[in-house]
């Protein structure tokens, strides 16, 4: 259910960003409606260019957004100046039309990535982390109480690690191995999960333990007693979603990605994580 409902969020959020990047309004022809068809004099040719004079309905009865039953002949002979002395560059709004916001979440999302991609990837992460021990915690361990200093320390390695580390690893990938082909796409995920994967679960359960107040032999006694299960644990899961990663999704949204499926995998990891002898 959860992953339906993410799935929803962000298809929706892609779909919406789109519709509204592709509705512009029409251009009127300064004219208004009239029976459901643009009225008054109509654009031919790109805005503004040759007006037929026969339709000269801008204002009056005929419903033009000018008004007056003369408005129509004065208001052409007001537009046609104005087309003389180069002040028609563009088309009047139609009135009762919002102006643009700017664009969606999805857009505002790329401009902030673009903009600072090495933050947006951190806080990303911090979502990602932090949503998986919620759920963990909640759904999975059914826990009494509640342990909000766990979710700092996942909050925490999200922002301060797992962003930084995804952003210039595979910034680094991508810069060494471009292209999408078979061969690439495989070079790319078996480097991911046989050479960074151990490393980045040693520097998991270290930051972990160490963030709990864990001495460093208890720290290296988790590594010895957990990192196999969790490396392999993770080939179930990552080498199937890193072949999709690298062959499909764009080096920008690599850590948006990763972080959608990480929410389902941090669930085990933070229990993992957090598992006691």
């Amino acid at each position: 259910m959860m992953y339906k409902t993410l799935a929803i969020c962000f298809i929706g959020a892609i779909a919406g960003a789109d519709a509204f990047a592709a509705h512009k309004p029409m251009t009127m022809g300064l004219g208004g409606f009239r029976h459901g068809r643009i009225g008054g004099a109509g654009v031919k040719k790109g805005l503004f260019s040759v007006f037929n004079k026969r339709n000269n309905n801008l204002g009056g009865n005929n419903g033009g957004i000018f008004g007056g039953n003369n408005g129509g002949n004065n208001n052409n002979n007001n537009i046609n100046r104005r087309m003389s002395d180069g002040d028609a560059d563009e088309p009047e709004k139609p009135k009762g039309v919002a102006p643009s916001s700017g664009g969606g979440l999805w857009d505002k999302y790329n401009a902030a990535l673009e903009a600072n991609p090495l933050i947006v990837k951190c806080l990303t992460s911090l979502v990602g982390f932090s949503l998986g021990d919620i759920l963990a915690q909640l759904f999975v361990e059914k826990v009494e109480k509640f342990d909000f200093a766990r979710l700092a320390r996942l909050a925490s390695f999200g922002f301060l690690l797992h962003g930084t580390m995804g952003h210039y690893f595979y910034g680094f990938l991508d810069g060494k191995f471009p292209g999408t082909n078979a061969a690439t796409v495989a070079t790319k995920v078996g480097i991911d999960q046989v050479l960074f994967n151990p490393v980045f679960g040693s520097i998991f359960f270290t930051y972990m333990g160490l963030a709990a107040g864990d001495s460093l032999g208890d720290v290296k006694a988790k590594i010895q007693r957990d990192i196999k299960t969790a490396v392999v644990g993770s080939w179930t899961v990552w080498v199937p979603a890193h072949t999709i990663n690298f062959k499909f999704i764009s080096p920008q949204q690599r850590l948006l990605y990763i972080n959608t499926v990480q929410i389902g995998y941090n669930i085990f990891l933070s229990f993992l994580g957090n598992k006691k002898d």
